[in-house]
């Protein structure tokens, strides 16, 4: 499939659109001005062994054997997106890796990013298994948890010449020895003591109110309860007044009586709160030493006794953290040399296929190796201990070197097609996604980009976006972009052209629809014929 159009920037949006909805990202500036949201979905017809049957399954997404997979977002103008796949909700991380399986994206500019060694690396590191890439990954975060722990260590502790002072205020709390909650009940217990005699007095006073012969409390409900007794049966209701009565007659002799015991318990101790004074006093001096609340002494003088006791302990504790950061760092190098070996033996294949793709794209004395230097001073890092670069040479009798001082844009193209080729995985079934990728080549070379990008079929459905006849004129069907603005609004649409319709398209690619060279040149792309435009 080929699609072209006047305007790239629409080709941009019909694009990102696809790669929105199988992806997690969204934009507010996606929602069209004036509409609350934009709803945006896509169907895809899956072969039986596609392996994105096994992850609906696996993820109970599946739908019907003869239905097709349909996706689709919303995104609110205000931001956010709510996901479905055939109709279920779905999750941001299920909806990235359902698009993984399905949709492969290279943009015009994908060449530009294959001169940085990071992502020349991630080129090799596609290709290789998995479970080696994470264990490197897995190493270097157990590095990063020792790391932490060391550093965590030497900031917590502080200063080894804090020890002596430190010494000498846990002696001192250690003597006065602060325990938890005793503030509060110090408080408590001195207030009660010092009011002894207004204490009694109160006392005295309520027991009387209470139990007093003529006027007490108790005595009066127990007079009453008598008075209304004989009424209950001339009127039901007083039954529920004579039962609350009775009930406060049990609260105000229970009261009664502990009131009785509160004051045979009650007596002067002026030397205990003697004592008492004093440790009130102790506590807010020692409080204001520290500069602390009174009632935070006993939580400082455990945190002091813990500083201390990794002060002791600092020297083991430290050698203990420094073998385990050794350690780490020797199972993480293990693994790295491993993934080095692994990333050797891939790049040797992926240059050699690299290679007869772009002896496929007219460069078939192009040379590209892939240099991989092993640093053993190396920082611990997730990606392992590679310097990964692209060495390439266009010509022959040229010794490759830099990719990024060397290749031109034209064959920054071809060479990032080839790589793309190359690395894709026949048994993936994806549908990959070309934007411009043709960028910079023309003549004879967008013959050959056309070509080849037509037999990229057999790896999946390929769509390609693209400004060149000799690359449009490859696909299998034609697609056209078109552009229109009515009342305030843009419209874009996008149709299938029929024969005629192609050969016109071609046309107006080449140079002018009206023109009769330029339909015969397009009738001649159709046919397989090289024209050079």
């Amino acid at each position: 499939m080929s699609v072209s159009s006047h305007w790239s920037t629409v080709m941009s949006k019909v694009r990102g659109r696809l790669g929105r909805v199988v992806q997690t990202r969204s934009e507010p500036g996606l929602v069209a001005e004036g509409a609350k949201r934009a709803d945006i979905s896509a169907e895809f017809v899956l072969a039986a062994d596609h392996p994105v049957q096994v992850w609906l399954i696996e993820h109970a997404l599946d739908g019907s054997d003869d239905e097709p997979l349909l996706i689709r977002r919303s995104l609110p103008a205000d931001g956010g997106s709510r996901s479905w796949i055939n109709g279920q909700p779905a999750s941001a991380r299920q909806l990235r890796e359902l698009g993984g399986l399905l949709v492969e994206i290279h943009g015009q500019h994908a060449h530009q990013k294959l001169s940085l060694t990071e992502h020349q690396r991630r080129w090799i590191d596609h290709q290789i298994d998995a479970a080696v890439i994470r264990r490197v990954c897995t190493a270097a975060e157990k590095h990063g948890v020792c790391q932490a722990k060391l550093d965590d260590l030497l900031v917590r502790v502080g200063q080894r010449s804090d020890q002596e002072l430190l010494e000498f205020q846990l002696e001192e709390l250690n003597r006065f020895n602060p325990a938890a909650d005793e503030y509060a009940q110090l408080e408590v217990d001195q207030r009660r003591l010092a009011s002894v005699d207004a204490m009694k007095l109160a006392l005295d006073q309520a027991s009387h109110a209470l139990n007093g012969e003529q006027a007490g409390a108790s005595s009066l409900t127990h007079q009453a309860a008598r008075a209304l007794e004989p009424m209950i049966e001339n009127e039901p209701a007083l039954a529920e007044i004579t039962q609350m009565i009775s009930e406060a007659q049990v609260n105000l002799d229970e009261a009664s009586a502990e009131l009785q015991r509160l004051a045979e318990n009650l007596e002067s101790d002026p030397q205990k709160l003697n004592q008492i004074d004093q440790r009130l006093s102790r506590t807010i001096e020692l409080a204001r030493k520290h500069r602390v609340e009174p009632d935070q002494l006993p939580a400082l003088h455990q945190r002091l006794s813990r500083r201390l006791s990794e002060l002791q302990r600092f020297d083991q504790t430290r050698a203990e953290l420094e073998v385990d950061l050794t350690e780490a760092r020797e199972y993480w190098w293990q693994q790295a040399k491993k993934l080095h070996q692994a990333r050797e033996k891939v790049a040797k294949a992926l240059c050699a296929e690299t290679a007869k793709a772009l002896a496929q794209l007219g460069m078939k004395d192009a040379k590209i190796q892939f240099q991989i230097e092993l640093n053993e001073q190396a920082e611990v890092a997730t990606h392992g201990a590679d310097r990964v670069e692209i060495l390439f040479s266009a010509n022959p009798g040229q010794t490759p070197k830099a990719l990024k001082k060397v290749a031109s844009g034209g064959e920054l193209s071809r060479l990032s097609l080839a790589m793309i080729i190359a690395s894709a995985d026949p048994g993936q079934h994806i549908t990959r996604i070309f934007d411009e990728i043709d960028a910079g080549v023309g003549g004879e070379t967008a013959h050959r980009v056309g070509e080849f990008l037509h037999q990229t079929a057999v790896l999946g459905q390929s769509l390609c976006v693209t400004h060149l006849a000799q690359v449009a004129a490859r696909a299998d069907f034609q697609l056209k972009v078109e552009k229109s603005a009515k009342k305030a609004q843009t419209k874009v649409e996008i149709r299938s052209l029929d024969a005629d319709e192609r050969v016109a398209e071609l046309a107006r690619m080449l140079g002018s629809e009206a023109s009769e060279i330029s339909r015969k040149h397009a009738q001649s792309l159709l046919k397989g014929e090289r024209v050079l435009a």
